[in-house]
């Protein structure tokens, strides 16, 4: 407990002490008085209550920070007069006499806030406590499991640093892993947390309340109780390694009597330790090779460790290979994430010879080769599609309307070997052989990232996929909804990127970006705002080698969209996700 809360009880306690039973006697602190200085709510939830009895105009001062986290990475910083998880009726009065009253929801830990009193240059320290404020001793998985808003105690090893300005990181005791978002200094300050020193490998304890922040479990704002600085320190940075394979040198840097590595069971068939070569008397590199990789894309965690016979510490290293699948199944068949063909064969083999699927189905490929192209005396087209435009591991669309499941007409677009489609409809394999698109229960959905048909007209409402929203259509639509009510539907919008800065661009730690839309990607004036928004196929950003968008792309958003405080037209963060990227899907 901080002094200034001490002394405050302290003389709460002193001015009862001295108190009589006429109820016009209070704690006397220059021209205002307060009833009572330490306030106790029941965790269970209640009411509790002061009188101010002041020779002038009072308030609670604003003292309180809400914080607002920023995508990247910062904080907004606004004041209240009271904490988020209390309120009082009056937080202000005139001279004379004013009964306040607070008021707590219930709690499964211990909070407390000490509000302050203002009057001209007079000041009034309030106490206000809920429920029990010892810090429980807890592992990861209790603080998993445990509720919200109670403090608890839990001491593990840092596996990584995200955030160096607030103390953002993560703590692993083996049951779990939990995030810290933010460290107090050594005097409770914020914003200072490399005066603590801290690595990837030092075992840390800390003391925090608990909370579930996008699925995240986090301590807020922790207080570090003790460091033991790790024995080990991987010098080099996780590694990605092509489909080829190679060599794999990590350097390491040990305090203790030597290093080891431990590699996986699982993955000794594909990472092969070769070796170590010293560097300096407490740095040495250790050399792996990498197999060549013909299946699925894969990680191995290696643990390096070094000890001084009371003391061992640990610390991981990643190394991930490119999937050797040239194109591996991507999609779930739905028409705002279509499988691609290897994804399509997978799905229609495994329902049996002759057995067509229930539900129509997307499918996106790039044709390899045409059987029948449209013809005005038939309607339809028969064609394969394939993930790279080659003729091997091909999927049939096999008498394919064409837009809105309509015949083809003269004068309509042609298909041609190399356009870049999306089917949709019932599949079937064929006697067992050939997978495809049952005849005439199927159409063509987008040629070329053109969903109209040129010349076959476009009568989709405005914002769909068949009719995407410009973005000036789209900021009008959003700005005549009712302000700050998230749409029920998902809309889409097409349109080119004005520039993307380097805080809102994809990245790993957040998977999402945000940026404005306009038709030409640079008219500033009539543009729409992209806020936070997902990855092709509506998935976090999880890989740096996947592309990312820039200025001048043109792209396809779909989500749900919001008049933000009535006046500023977006997408709701988190909400929507890039469908297309200059035409493509995936």
């Amino acid at each position: 407990m901080k002094l200034r809360y001490i002394l405050g009880i302290m003389l709460s306690a002193f001015l009862f002490v001295g108190c009589s039973d006429d109820d016009d006697t209070m704690g006397v602190f220059g021209d205002v008085n307060v009833s009572q200085s330490f306030l106790s709510i029941p965790d269970v939830g209640g009411d509790a209550f002061i009188t101010v009895k002041a020779t002038g105009a009072w308030k609670f001062d604003e003292i309180f920070q809400t914080i607002t986290r920023n995508n990247d990475g910062t904080r907004d910083t606004t004041y209240n007069a009271l904490p988020a998880w209390l309120s009082a009726d009056v937080l202000s009065g005139a001279a004379g006499e004013t009964k306040v009253t607070f008021h707590a929801d219930a709690t499964s830990g211990g909070r407390e806030a000490e509000l302050q009193l203002v009057m001209g240059n007079h000041t009034q320290f309030i106490m206000v406590r809920q429920g029990s404020m010892e810090a429980a001793s807890a592992t990861c998985a209790e603080v998993i499991a445990g509720n919200d808003g109670k403090t608890f105690r839990v001491k593990g090893t840092v596996t990584k640093i995200a955030n160096t300005t607030y103390g953002n990181w993560y703590l692993n005791d083996g049951t779990g892993e939990i995030y810290i978002y933010g460290t107090l200094d050594n005097e409770g300050k914020t914003k200072n947390f490399t005066s603590w020193g801290l690595e990837v490998g030092d075992v840390i304890e800390v003391e925090g309340p608990k909370t579930t922040y996008n699925g995240t479990v986090e301590l807020v704002d922790v207080t570090v109780l003790s460091i033991t600085k790790s024995l080990i320190k991987v010098a080099t940075e996780p590694v990605t390694v092509s489909k080829a394979g190679g060599e794999v040198n990590v350097k390491v840097g040990f305090k203790g009597n030597g290093a080891y590595v431990n590699i996986p069971e699982a993955d000794t068939e594909w990472v092969k330790y070769m070796g170590t070569t010293p560097i300096a008397v407490d740095t040495i590199m250790f050399r792996f090779i990498i197999a060549p990789n013909e299946g699925e894309g894969r990680k191995s965690e290696l643990t390096f460790s070094s000890s001084d016979g009371k003391q061992k510490s640990e610390v991981t290293y990643t190394i991930t290979q490119e999937t050797g699948i040239s194109n591996p199944p991507k999609g779930n068949g739905t028409k705002t994430s279509p499988y691609n063909v290897s994804a399509a064969l997978a799905f229609t083999k495994a329902l049996g010879e002759n057995v067509k699927s229930e539900n129509d189905v997307y499918v996106t490929g790039i044709i390899s080769s045409i059987k029948y192209t449209y013809s005005a005396q038939y309607g339809t087209a028969t064609y394969n599609i394939s993930d790279d435009g080659n003729e091997d591991n091909v999927f049939t669309v096999y008498s394919s309307y064409f837009f809105d499941n309509k015949p083809w007409e003269e004068g309509q677009t042609q298909i041609n070997v190399g356009d870049k489609v999306v089917v949709c409809g019932k599949v079937i394999n064929y006697n067992g052989v050939t997978p495809e698109f049952a005849s005439k229960e199927n159409w063509l959905v987008s040629l070329n990232g053109n969903t109209g048909g040129n010349g076959g007209g476009n009568d989709a409402e405005p914002g769909t996929l068949e009719n995407p929203f410009t973005p000036a259509q789209a900021k009008a639509f959003v700005a005549a909804m009712e302000a700050g009510v998230n749409s029920t539907e998902d809309y889409y919008i097409k349109g080119k990127i004005i520039e993307i800065t380097d805080n809102n661009q994809f990245g790993t730690q957040y998977g999402n970006c945000t940026f404005y839309l306009s038709d030409d990607g640079t008219d500033k004036d009539d543009k729409f705002y992209i806020f936070r928004t997902l990855y092709l196929g509506n998935v976090k950003y999880t890989d740096d080698s996947w592309t990312k968008p820039k200025a001048g792309d043109e792209v396809i958003i779909c989500g749900k969209v919001v008049n933000y405080q009535g006046n500023t037209p977006e997408t709701v963060a988190n909400k929507s996700y890039i469908y297309s990227l200059n035409g493509k899907t995936e």
